[in-house]
């Protein structure tokens, strides 16, 4: 539309140039008309351009003038997961050792055996596993442990997730490293200095060791806590499941079967035992009880 009314504006003044003097008023009257209408033109597109491209924008001009907030700051948290699980007894040291190998297997970049200690053979068997490790990794594996408990025959128990915000213990780790390896370089400069006194020269020493040492505790408490950050801690416990479960209503009858024949087993023990050291006193009395009465009848016999 907008270069139809410019070709016909200049068809205008291209006639008005053709026309005698007379018709020149009524030639740029309407050059006039057609560079008005092309003005309209142009602002009416202008202003098409400018509308929204969906209709509901235009009742809400609001949400344009509102700034975008910038992104929340991000916690520095320490995360510890525990699960538990529950196996047969034959199979629960089998599970925890192909858990425990395959966290060695991963190599100690992803994965480290903190702690590992089972009684398989108590009256209440079981076993515990911590491993601290890249938190990917320990994602991954522990995505596997309802199915590597399933296959045990077995079951997941519980399954628990623990974080610890510790963005203000680090703040205040590195708050405080900064200000005591400021006050140590301003130490070592007064330290560099001429002049001074012994006592003042040996209170600087002093200071400046003092200081040393509380950076270093503060730089190993803020290792501490970054790794912390940077790793997950995993804690696995292994439970003795089946009919011996803690869970399960047959758990008593087994368990007075297993003491029943415990018991018994252990009278037949006592017996033997004391079988065994009553034997051999029985067989030297009884000697001796045939020895002396033999030695009674001969005498008789004469």
């Amino acid at each position: 539309m907008r270069k139809a009314l410019m070709l016909a504006a200049a068809s205008a003044i291209v006639l008005s140039a053709c026309q005698p003097a007379s018709e020149e008023k009524a030639a740029d009257a309407a050059a006039t008309d057609a560079a008005a209408a092309a003005d309209a033109a142009t602002d009416a597109s202008a202003a098409a351009d400018a509308a929204p491209a969906h209709p509901g924008e235009a009742s809400s001009p609001s949400l344009r003038s509102v700034p975008i907030a910038p992104p929340a700051p991000i916690a520095q948290i320490a995360y510890a997961f525990n699960y538990v699980m529950s196996v047969p007894k034959d199979r629960g040291a089998e599970l925890m050792s192909r858990h425990e190998y395959a966290c060695i297997s991963a190599g100690p970049g992803y994965c480290q055996v903190v702690t590992a200690q089972a009684d398989w053979t108590s009256r209440d068997p079981g076993g515990r596993l911590e491993l601290r490790g890249q938190p990917e990794w320990i994602n991954r594996f522990r995505s596997t442990l309802a199915l590597d408990a399933s296959n045990a025959g077995g079951r997941l128990e519980e399954a628990a997730t623990n974080g610890e915000d510790v963005t203000r213990e680090i703040d205040h780790a590195e708050t405080g490293a900064k200000t005591t390896a400021s006050l140590a370089e301003r130490m070592r400069e007064l330290q560099a200095r001429r002049g001074g006194t012994m006592k003042q020269r040996l209170e600087v020493e002093r200071e400046l060791a003092d200081l040393r040492r509380q950076l270093d505790a503060q730089q190993v408490q803020l290792r501490e806590l970054n790794d912390r950050v940077q790793t997950a801690l995993l804690t696995l416990d292994y439970r003795e499941g089946g009919v011996m479960g803690a869970d399960s209503p047959t758990r008593p009858v087994a368990r007075a079967l297993s003491d029943a024949f415990g018991l018994s087993m252990g009278m037949l023990a006592l017996l033997i035992t004391a079988g065994s050291v009553m034997l051999p006193v029985a067989v030297i009395g009884g000697a001796v009880w045939w020895a002396t009465i033999r030695r009674r009848r001969k005498p008789a016999a004469t």
